[in-house]
């Protein structure tokens, strides 16, 4: 339980818990929740569950309207450069909308907005000389180029505080008339706690008696709609009931969103840190603004990412960050997408060096799978018969059980596993000498196939990009050649088939051709250092994309 703050407290040195605890006008006790109970939306049902914040318990998803689903996450205030932090929300977000859209093909439509006015953003582009507007933008432009270097699609709708002005004024407006709000002296306004019963429901925090922090205020939990300006240099805009100002963080999201979707909502994402006190106030204005007990129906709150070993978060303020780029210098988005797969969205995410490798490991699995089913539907390696109906059952296993840890809060970590059990039962089919099944014999070369187009698809479906490009290559290289183009798959088969050919010639005498073989050696490590790895088989060989860094090694 919060401690009620005192005059003692007052005269303590300023710190960020002293000021936590001073605007708070309520204790978090498990003892004392708010009278909030979640409301369960008519319409369809889908089998899927949801973990709701207010309930500490899952849900069911159930669709208020089947053809279009709404969602809105938190976008960035862009006064610096984007951070893992920042990635690892962005990216747990963009896999539940992927698994939404592509898997149970629901109709969402996205919308965030850019914080580009700020006092941090006016605090820095105040230090450095600069045009804040200038600088926003900036950043933004860096941030949506981060998005997409990670593969994280774009938002159907995407707009900025600074566009949307009197959409903000205009709810203020209307929160001032219906008494939910009040004007100050300096014509700042304030959101009154006071007139939402349900105030602290997301963070489980009940109402207290402790004394206000600020003069202005009303209660100590009352926060800034409206922000008076104080300096001559500082970015406002004309308000109806005096003065200029700019807005306050929380009334930004509240506003924009409301003006995209109106007075129900049905998902609102944005990471842990969010969920108190920002999405606790967006909550408690949009209810008041628009008379209801519930304006999200689904808060999807994704777990922090932090340095392994430090408990704190991932911050600016603090000076632990790895800027996205850095991280992309030594691993690939496809790496730092599956060990955001491997970790419950809800979750924590340790960053460390073992993670990363985790990760990579993992992807190369799922790489060296499709390889090697395709070099077996290719006759290199030698087939035999299996046990078609024990086969079935397993492919009908792992449909079913992938399928239920999407369902079960979009569970990621247990979906990945599901397959990589399948991928480990059917690798043994296919690259150990064994003999013919004696039940229900069969080659089985569609169900093998159906099953490796199931995991590719799977991997497709959260966002995971290069994942079977052993057959071809999308893009070709303009070159003066009889065709007009060059097409890498073709040109590596090529070179393939002539080595083979060596191969084959430097082992059938009776003696060895060392010197040849030592040539197709050296050939398999120069593809290598290109980021080709050769996989040898009885029959053939066939090739798949390196990791990073086993193309690094071979370099050295």
């Amino acid at each position: 339980m919060l401690s009620h703050y005192s005059k003692e407290v007052l005269l303590r040195p300023w710190s960020w818990r002293n000021f936590q605890s001073c605007r708070r006008n309520f204790s978090e006790s498990p003892t004392e929740p708010p009278p909030y109970h979640w409301h369960k939306p008519m319409g369809q049902h889908t089998d899927i569950r949801v973990y709701n914040n207010g309930m500490r318990r899952k849900v069911p998803l159930i669709l208020r309207n089947p053809n279009m689903v709404t969602w809105y996450t938190c976008g960035p205030t862009v006064y610096d450069s984007a951070h893992l932090g920042h990635a690892s929300t962005y990216v747990k977000v963009d896999i539940i909308q992927r698994i939404l859209r592509n898997y149970f093909n629901i109709n969402l439509v996205t919308a965030m907005n850019i914080t580009d006015v700020d006092d941090k953003i006016i605090r820095k582009a105040r230090d450095s000389g600069c045009d804040w507007l200038g600088m926003a933008r900036t950043y933004e432009a860096e941030f949506k180029q981060d998005m997409l270097r990670l593969n994280v699609q774009p938002p159907d709708i995407r707009t900025h505080v600074t566009s949307n002005m009197p959409a903000i004024v205009q709810f203020i407006e209307e929160l001032i008339n219906d008494s939910n709000a009040y004007v100050t002296e300096d014509n700042s306004v304030y959101f009154d706690v006071s007139k939402y019963p349900h105030y602290g429901k997301l963070q489980r925090l009940g109402m207290s008696t402790e004394e206000k922090s600020d003069l202005f205020k009303h209660n100590s939990a009352d926060f800034a709609l409206w922000k008076a300006k104080k300096e001559a240099d500082e970015p406002s805009w004309a308000a109806p009931w005096g003065g200029e100002g700019r807005p306050g963080w929380h009334i930004e999201c509240s506003a924009i969103a409301g003006l995209f979707f109106g007075h129900k909502l049905d998902f609102h994402a944005g990471g842990l840190d969010l969920r108190f006190p920002h999405h606790e106030n967006e909550e408690a204005q949009c209810c008041v603004r628009y008379q209801t007990d519930q304006w999200v129906t689904y808060w999807m709150h994704t777990g922090q990412l932090h340095i392994a070993g430090d408990e704190q978060k991932m911050s600016k303020s603090l000076g632990n960050t790895i800027s996205i780029s850095e991280m992309l210098q030594s691993y690939t988005s496809d790496e730092f997408r599956m060990a955001c797969l491997l970790s419950n969205y809800r979750n924590a995410m340790p960053y460390s060096e073992q993670l990363m490798l985790t990760a990579r490991q993992t992807l190369q699995r799922f790489k060296n799978f499709q390889a090697d089913l395709s070099a077996y539907t290719q006759f290199l390696k030698p087939i035999r018969k299996l046990d078609e109906g024990a086969l079935k059952a397993q492919i009908a296993h792992m449909v079913t059980e992938f399928d239920s840890s999407l369902r079960d809060d979009f569970d990621t970590a247990r979906g990945v596993s599901v397959l990589i059990d399948q991928m480990t039962s059917i690798s043994r089919c296919i690259n150990e000498q064994q003999v013919d099944a004696e039940e229900e014999p069969a080659y089985c070369l569609d169900l093998l196939t159906a099953a490796g187009n199931y995991i590719n698809r799977a991997m497709l479906t959260f966002g995971i990009t290069k994942l079977a490009e052993t057959e071809s290559l999308s893009q070709e290289i303009s070159l003066p050649t009889a065709g007009g183009a060059l097409d890498p798959a073709l040109l590596i088969a090529d070179i393939l088939a002539i080595r083979g050919k060596l191969r084959r010639e430097a082992i059938s005498g009776q003696q060895k051709n060392i010197p040849l073989l030592a040539a197709c050696d050296e050939l398999r490590n120069l593809l290598e250092q290109h980021g080709i790895q050769i996989r040898d088989h009885k029959e053939g060989s066939s090739w798949v994309y390196a990791s990073r860094a086993a193309a690094s090694e071979s370099k050295q």
